[in-house]
């Protein structure tokens, strides 16, 4: 068993299973790197040809600005989401003229924390640097 990368396919071939004619531009590598190589890209390396042509786990690129800001929003949203049959069961509550499960203090509180939410995007650093604002943890059971 023999083992190929090429770097123009970025794939590794096996003479065990191919049997096609490699890329001209295949190079032997060790089962021993292979396997190293697979480990990488196992933590989230990315896999990609070196000056010589063989193999080398280096760290994947960042996305771009506009997808990690894209992604904090969308995080930003699922969270608020999760949270708002808080503020739905509360103000339902005292409409019905029930006893509220949330005190006036801890429905402060939990406004606090959807507002810190929503001004996520105004913070510096944003979107590389996200200082993600926390339910107080005495909230959470009710919030489960």
């Amino acid at each position: 068993m023999t083992i190929f990368f090429s770097p123009t396919t970025g794939a590794f071939y096996d003479d065990a299973f191919w049997e096609a004619p490699l890329p001209d531009d295949a190079v032997e590598i060790s089962a021993e790197d292979h396997a190293a190589l697979l480990e990488a890209a196992s933590t989230g390396k990315v896999i990609q040809a070196g000056p010589d042509g063989a193999p080398v786990a280096v760290d994947a690129p960042t996305p771009p600005i506009v997808t990690l800001a894209a992604l904090a929003r969308r995080r930003r949203d699922l969270e608020v989401d999760r949270l708002r049959w808080l503020i739905e069961r509360h103000r339902d509550e005292i409409a019905l003229g029930l006893t509220t499960t949330l005190t006036p203090e801890d429905f402060t509180l939990v406004l606090q924390h959807l507002q810190a939410l929503r001004d996520v995007p105004e913070q510096p650093g944003f979107p590389e640097q996200i200082d993600w604002p926390e339910l107080p943890p005495e909230l959470l059971p009710a919030a489960a």
